[in-house]
């Protein structure tokens, strides 16, 4: 569902995009790899709790930005409300995803 959203240009990656989409109210959902850094996680998790936007820690490891094309890419934010509330209902089956909200 990751690669569908990034090649329909509802997907945005990287942390300064992610924290500008929260910033603007444009991010409905972000989606963290389970690599990412303990800082970056507090913040960006700071900021979604702040805006109430859920967020998901995803894994196995590196998987998030291989989906999205970026293999280095450690955070996403879906930009569409269909896009996040399918995979908010996919990631909620799933044993390997942590969703907060």
């Amino acid at each position: 569902m990751l690669g569908f959203a990034a090649r329909a240009r509802a997907c945005v990656s990287g942390y300064t995009a992610v924290e500008l989409g929260i910033r603007k109210r444009s991010i409905r959902l972000v989606i963290l790899d389970e690599e990412i850094s303990q800082n970056s996680l507090e913040k960006i998790s700071a900021m979604c709790k702040a805006a109430k936007i859920p967020y998901v820690i995803a894994g196995p490891a590196g998987l998030m930005g291989s989906r999205i094309g970026k293999s280095a890419a450690r955070i996403a934010g879906i930009t569409q409300d269909l896009f996040a509330k399918r995979m908010l209902e996919l990631t909620e089956t799933d044993d390997k995803t942590e969703v907060k909200h």
